[in-house]
């Protein structure tokens, strides 16, 4: 014990003194340690990358160098599709684990940990009905199943798989506030919508089958979309879902609810209702899901920022959030500011888990409206000034992170 104080000092100020880069500090940190941590150190300090599907249709050597630069910002965690029916694209009996077994394998070799986000359906599961309804294939991925337990069957068998890997997180489905990512029928059968109440249903068979078998990982709500004004069936205000669900949802599997505190072109603590960031614990009981949380029994529950960032590319750069919309990008300084402010104001809050920014890099994302704007660096690899807000917030809470694990902060 005294031997582990006096190395966890000594590397403490070390690190302080030095002025360490974020991947240095946090791998140094990570191989070095060896004693158990207190529980809040095990998530409350540690910062993440949301990279969509992106890295597991890369090939092995762009894989490796990615995860590299994704670690050298400091970040141990990625968040992930894991899309059913990419896995489950024919039929109940097939399973295509193949690049998800790879990305787990090679992510690990990285010191990275996985948040997993379980979503949408396969044709030959989907609720036909729903299926019906829309016109392409990937609207009527986003309908929900015939049953619940289809869902918890893919759940379970996911779970068994990733038992004791670098997969250490599920996110139960993305945005399912919106209809253009969880899409039910209404009562007429006439239209689709975003039904809170079926989402609980469904997110709970899924989590259920998660704790039974891989009982030791965080389960999480799906990350609930930053819609402030939503225009009918559009899909739900956050706040208004986060009320509706949680009474419905089993309290004893989740461990945490996601949210995409997006608050661009405001920085995050700017006071507005519209604010996503701002209304995670502050402003308008109605809005702040911290208060719903809390008032539904689940103030305990920690809170997850599976998505956050801005762009820096878009077509729409006029209007205000509560006219025609909010512009759909920033300048590079302006998401500087964002992604700085953002980590500093988050880790400030009382129990919540990593906030996760999208994304690392230009590169890898979609050349679509201003999708491909998000990233830390822009699409030739330089870097953006955000990509040293990142990391240079990173190190600073792995320092804090130290200090937890060794008592040196503690007087």
């Amino acid at each position: 014990m005294f031997k582990g104080y006096f190395w966890n000092k000594w590397l403490l100020l070390g690190l302080l003194k030095a002025g360490k880069s974020a991947a240095i500090t946090s791998t140094i940190i990570a191989v070095s340690l060896t004693s158990s941590m207190p529980a809040e150190a095990a998530t409350r300090y540690e910062t993440g990358i949301s990279t969509s599907g992106t890295l597991l249709w890369m090939n092995d050597r762009d894989l490796d160098n990615r995860l590299t630069s994704i670690r050298n910002l400091g970040a141990t965690w990625i968040r992930v599709d894991f899309n059913w029916p990419a896995i489950q694209p024919d039929s109940a009996n097939t399973y295509h684990w193949k690049p998800f077994d790879r990305l787990v394998r090679v992510a690990g070799i990285h010191h990275l940990k996985v948040l997993a986000v379980m979503s949408y359906t396969p044709k030959w599961a989907q609720d036909p009905k729903c299926a019906k309804l829309v016109i392409t294939r990937a609207a009527g991925e986003k309908c929900n199943a015939k049953s619940p337990d289809l869902f918890g069957r893919f759940a379970r068998a996911a779970a068994i798989r990733y038992k004791g890997t670098s997969l250490r997180a599920w996110e139960i489905w993305n945005e399912p506030n919106l209809s253009a990512y969880w899409k039910t029928v209404q009562a007429d059968g006439k239209a689709v919508h975003s039904d809170p109440i079926a989402y609980a249903r469904f997110a709970n068979a899924a989590a259920i089958q998660i704790r039974h078998n891989y009982p030791q990982s965080i389960i999480l709500t799906g990350g609930l979309s930053p819609l402030y004004e939503p225009k009918y069936p559009k899909g739900m205000r956050q706040s208004d879902f986060l009320a509706a669900i949680l009474p419905h949802l089993r309290y004893d599997v989740f461990d945490g609810i996601g949210i995409h505190p997006y608050s661009w072109p405001a920085l995050p603590t700017t006071p507005a209702p519209y604010n996503a960031f701002y209304t995670v614990d502050q402003g308008n009981p109605q809005f702040n899901l911290k208060a719903i949380a809390t008032k539904a029994g689940w103030g305990k529950k920690q809170l997850w920022a599976t998505e956050y960032g801005a762009s820096t590319k878009g077509l729409r750069s006029v209007g205000t959030p509560l006219s025609i919309g909010r512009p759909d990008h920033v300048t590079e300084d302006i998401q500087a500011q964002i992604v700085k402010q953002g980590m500093d104001a988050w880790y400030a809050k009382p129990n919540v888990g990593p906030l996760f920014i999208h994304s690392d890099s230009d590169k890898w994302l979609p050349a679509s409206r201003n999708l491909d704007g998000f990233g830390l660096q822009r699409s030739d690899g330089s870097k953006k000034p955000a990509y040293s807000a990142y990391a240079q917030a990173s190190a600073r809470l792995q320092v804090k992170k130290l200090c937890i694990i060794s008592l040196l902060c503690r007087r």
